[in-house]
């Protein structure tokens, strides 16, 4: 994840360049508690803008979204699964691409792409393992930590289907949770109107909220 002017353009699946770049902040109390910290806000609460912070207290305040899993959603989660297992990558581009398009039409959103790309991109932060860009972008061999490339068609979710070092093909329901986390970003954008989407409790709350709708055996309708 990244802040500043790159924060609203691409969501990053790396939670440790926030807690590097805004370490501590303002309002720390004479005795040295934090009261955000306190209040079960992250310390650098204090450094975001007055937007930012409505955007945090809003997004952290809901933990789920109003969705319930068809039969045919679940068929393609299970398929998701399957699909990974196997390790073919035109496979899985297809089954998670049916999936997201199930679950837009579910949530009555315009369809988001997806691309997904083989060995995870690694840098000083570790592996990336997935990225929503808001404005997408049109090339694959763009550098994913160029910004300047995500400016064109339309929204756009990359995950990378094999691991930085071992190049193993990413365990099943490690790639489904990584999926619908930069769903999730998505529908913070699209269905919650939540501007730059961050990564509240209330976040992870939802992303879990996703795995487990899809994480249950089809039954008739």
């Amino acid at each position: 994840m990244r802040t500043g002017v790159a924060f609203s353009r691409a969501r990053l699946h790396d939670d440790n360049a926030v807690a590097a770049g805004l370490k501590g902040g303002r309002g720390a109390s004479p005795g040295g508690a934090d009261p955000a910290v306190e209040a079960g806000l992250p310390a650098y609460f204090h450094r975001l803008s007055a937007r930012a912070q409505r955007i945090y207290l809003a997004s952290n305040a809901i933990d789920r979204f109003d969705l319930v899993a068809s039969r045919t959603a679940l068929e393609l989660s299970a398929a998701l699964i399957r699909a990974l297992e196997s390790g073919a990558p035109s496979l899985v581009q297809r089954t998670a691409q049916a999936l997201l398009d199930e679950l837009c039409r579910l949530t009555r959103l315009s369809g988001v792409r997806l691309q997904v790309r083989s060995v995870r991109p690694r840098n000083t932060r570790g592996e990336l393992h997935g990225i929503f860009y808001p404005r997408g972008t049109g090339r694959r061999d763009a550098n994913p930590y160029d910004y300047s490339t995500a400016s064109s068609g339309g929204p756009l979710i990359v995950l990378w289907m094999r691991t930085a070092q071992r190049h193993d093909v990413v365990k099943p329901k490690t790639f489904l949770r990584t999926l619908m986390h930069e769903f999730g970003h998505y529908l913070d954008y699209a269905l919650l109107r939540l501007g730059d989407s961050p990564h509240t409790a209330g976040f992870f709350k939802r992303e879990s909220f996703l795995v487990r709708t899809l994480n249950q055996s089809p039954t008739r309708e």
